[in-house]
């Protein structure tokens, strides 16, 4: 059962998190006036948090990357005069086992161990224009956060007795669950010059979670055909109910590169 607590603690809670890329397409229709975005971007982040027994959740990007089945992030974005309506979402599929044997007084153990992990997050909602000068756009948004979690765990105990195995206990755990909020937030463009300008993104909220927010802002350089993106973007959830996680939190660099046309 400590073998199980352990993988449940590092493993469920992974697939809310972490990792993707950042691109933007902009484009005018034509008809109505409206501006089309879509992105894509690799974000870099670790993720933390905490269970409910108290245990502490961590696991570093290069783990999540090395146990990634599957992976994509992605956002789109529609506005029109002083309106925008926007989608963000990842989704994840994680996979993994592992084994290990130990002595418990005469009797050698081996113990192994799988998990697969699947998740998917997404925000979103709509803006309203509130600031407008030569250098700013500051739009005011609201909208809805869900967040999905399915992990399953399965721990296999072999006893070996002089030399021949014998069948231990199989314990398999299946935890999944989802997540509704609603949330608030600025999301704004500031230039620099001719080439560098800033965006940022701010949002908070509470639902099924007792809150969540997160925070993001990057800085953007104008080439030729597209945009280079680099910044820094981190999310939180204190959780009410949701399993065996309490709290869950991811932070990290992204870099990405945005298309207008």
């Amino acid at each position: 059962m400590n073998a199980l607590k352990c993988l449940k603690a590092v493993c469920l809670p992974v697939a809310a998190i972490m990792c993707a890329p950042n691109v933007t397409v902009a484009q005018d229709t034509g008809l109505g006036s409206w501006d089309w975005q879509a992105e894509v971007y690799f974000w870099g982040a670790d993720l933390g948090g905490e269970t409910t027994t108290g245990a502490d959740i961590s696991m570093p990007i290069d783990t999540i990357i090395e146990d990634l089945k599957l992976g994509f992030m992605g956002a789109i974005f529609a506005e029109k005069d002083d309106w925008l309506f926007f989608a963000d979402a990842f989704y994840l599929d994680l996979g993994d086992s592992a084994g290990t044997s130990a002595s418990v007084g005469p009797i050698e153990v081996d113990v192994n161990g799988s998990f697969d992990l699947k998740g998917f997050q997404s925000t979103f909602g709509a803006g309203y224009k509130i600031m407008k000068t030569a250098g700013t756009t500051l739009h005011a948004t609201g909208g809805v956060r869900f967040l999905w979690l399915d992990g399953k765990v399965e721990v296999d105990a072999t006893e070996a007795v002089g030399g021949s195995p014998i069948d231990g206990q199989v314990i398999r755990e299946n935890e999944a669950g989802n997540n509704w909020d609603v949330v608030v937030g600025l999301r704004g463009i500031t230039e620099l010059n001719d080439k560098w300008y800033l965006s940022y993104y701010g949002d908070i909220g509470a639902g099924n979670s007792d809150l969540t927010w997160q925070a993001s802002l990057a800085a953007n350089y104008r080439m030729n055909r597209a945009d280079l993106v680099i910044g820094y973007r981190y999310m939180d959830f204190d959780l009410d109910n949701f399993g065996p996680i309490d709290d869950l939190n991811l932070g990290g660099p992204f870099l990405g590169v945005k298309f207008s046309f």
